[in-house]
């Protein structure tokens, strides 16, 4: 498999669709996906779009920050100003042709499922408002990667609730993650659940009763 560090650079001769196609097919083959991803390529360039069956935020951010590695890039946040939407997103290389990773992130309301409300934002000082319109420079969507503002103590839901300043927004670097199989993933998944059912960490077998000896 290519590496990112042969990765790096981009060679005109290779900016045609016909290379890139061949490019994405060799990584996606060599990267353990096993389906869940959308791949276009134009103008010599490579998107791919992690979507089902990686329906959960965090098993899609996995995903990302795997591929991410691969390509040589880091997952950002990026926001849209006119509308309420978020993406996860890495910049890199694939076989000299450059490419780029995503998926979308849910953006938080104070509405129900059924009927969904205003989405909530974060403002440069690290306060969660509602905002009916367009994103203020500075500020930044709450996403499904975010607590919930609707979940806070009582006493902080009559007013603004407090949330991590935009400076501070998920940064997430290339990490060493298994095949992303649904299996894996699931696993995974599963792993985290338990490990959050049991803080102290997995259950100990009692250890065995020993006779004193005479």
């Amino acid at each position: 498999m290519t590496t990112p560090g042969e990765q790096a650079g981009t060679d005109p001769a290779r900016s045609t669709t016909a290379y890139a196609l061949r490019a994405a097919a060799d990584f996606i083959e060599s990267s353990g996906v096993r389906g869940g991803v959308a791949v276009t390529c134009s103008g010599g360039r490579i998107q791919i779009r992690v979507t089902a069956p990686y329906g959960d935020t965090a098993a899609r951010q996995a995903a990302v920050t795997r591929l991410a590695g691969l390509i040589g890039g880091t997952v950002r946040q990026q926001h849209e100003r006119e509308f309420p939407s978020a993406d996860l997103r890495a910049v890199g290389a694939v076989g000299g042709v450059p490419a780029m990773v995503s998926t979308n992130l849910a953006v938080r309301r104070d509405g129900p499922p059924e009927e969904p409300g205003r989405p909530f934002a974060v403002t440069p000082g690290g306060r969660t408002e509602t905002v009916p319109g367009r994103l203020p420079d500075g500020w930044r969507w709450v996403t499904a990667l975010d607590p919930d503002p609707r979940q806070a103590a009582p006493r902080e839901q009559a007013g603004a609730t407090t949330a991590p300043a935009a400076a501070s927004a998920p940064v997430l670097a290339a990490r060493d993650c298994p095949l992303l199989t649904g299996a894996a993933l699931r696993t995974a998944a599963h792993r985290g659940q338990g490990a959050a059912a049991h803080p102290g960490g997995p259950g100990r077998e009692p250890r065995p009763a020993h006779g004193r000896r005479r």
